[in-house]
């Protein structure tokens, strides 16, 4: 790569070649490892409701004397559990919300300057073909955040559902108030955002992609009344 080195490129060629290659390499593994951090940290959110979701379908199917009791104790346990879930789903938007924020804003102007250049050179060229992997990359770098926030937020839709699933109307009253608290609550879903101002489902991806498009319509207008 051209660039200015306080030595003579001349006579450590292939060393210089050996150490870009390696620089962008790590490059490349770093900026990978920054996007796959928070997602797979959602995911791990989701899978933690799946569990809640199937303690608390089977919270009444336990054996031995005082079920009532043993119900509730369990019962205790999953709203514990739902609790520290939701604390640790708010930790995560807390460290990643800004930084998602400024990767959907750059994203947006990214993809539509991208979408203009592959307008205006040669389909045939391999700028165009390097464009398109760009093109794709940015897209699928936002939906990574999209579709495991959409997951999230259906994942935990599901807890009133299993609530219902369970055997509540064996259980008495205290017990069938407590299922009805939790039910109510899994009727807000738990929802991720970017800057509190975005959030993390597939219909801000197709907000992003609807906003990229309109900039790349205005820029194109713009190219063909200047030709």
């Amino acid at each position: 790569l051209p660039g200015w080195f306080a030595f003579d490129i001349k006579t450590s060629r292939y060393q210089l070649v050996i150490a870009q290659t390696c620089g962008i390499a790590m490059g490349a593994f770093i900026n990978s490892t920054l996007d796959i951090l928070p997602t797979v940290l959602i995911t791990l959110g989701s899978a933690q409701f799946d569990i809640l979701k199937y303690k608390l379908q089977n919270v009444t199917k336990v054996e031995g004397g005082c079920k009532m009791r043993l119900v509730k104790r369990a019962l205790n346990k999953c709203i514990l559990y739902h609790n520290v879930l939701l604390q640790y789903i708010g930790e995560v938007e807390i460290l990643f919300s800004n930084g998602i924020f400024v990767q959907f804003a750059a994203s947006v102007m990214v993809i539509c300057l991208t979408g203009f250049q592959m307008l205006v050179i040669s389909v045939r060229s391999i700028q165009f073909v390097l464009l398109m992997i760009y093109f794709s990359t940015m897209t699928c770098q936002i939906a990574l955040y999209c579709w495991y926030g959409n997951e999230l937020m259906y994942r935990s839709m599901g807890l009133s559902e299993a609530c219902y699933m369970s055997d509540w109307n064996e259980c008495d009253s205290e017990i069938r108030k407590s299922l009805a608290i939790i039910m109510e609550r899994g009727k807000r879903p738990v929802i991720l955002t970017a800057g509190k101002l975005f959030s993390l489902t597939l219909t801000t991806l197709m907000t992003i992609l609807k906003s990229s498009y309109s900039y790349f319509a205005v820029l194109q207008r713009i190219y063909g009344k200047s030709e």
